[in-house]
């Protein structure tokens, strides 16, 4: 049987001092600095936070279909 934790916790370092804060901290504890969730790993959804390993790739957006060409213009009386 394999055992997996429902989340990971892992310490959160504040962007502006580096210093290492415990997770689900909001303010860093040194300098105040706010941590925000996106910057916490590990967030789902989160920017910058890779998919996992093996995950399907999500599919795209469909092809626009193609426009129809313009018709030629019409040719000027007397010339062939």
């Amino acid at each position: 049987m394999c055992f997996r934790p429902s989340e990971i916790s892992l310490p959160v370092k504040c962007p502006e001092c580096g210093t290492m804060n415990d997770p689900g901290t909001t303010a860093c504890t040194k300098c105040g600095a706010e941590l925000s969730a996106a910057a916490m790993p590990g967030m789902p959804g989160a920017p910058g936070v890779p998919a996992a390993p093996g995950a399907p790739v999500p599919p795209g957006a469909p092809a626009a279909p193609g426009a129809p060409k313009a018709p030629g213009a019409p040719k000027a009386p007397g010339s062939h």
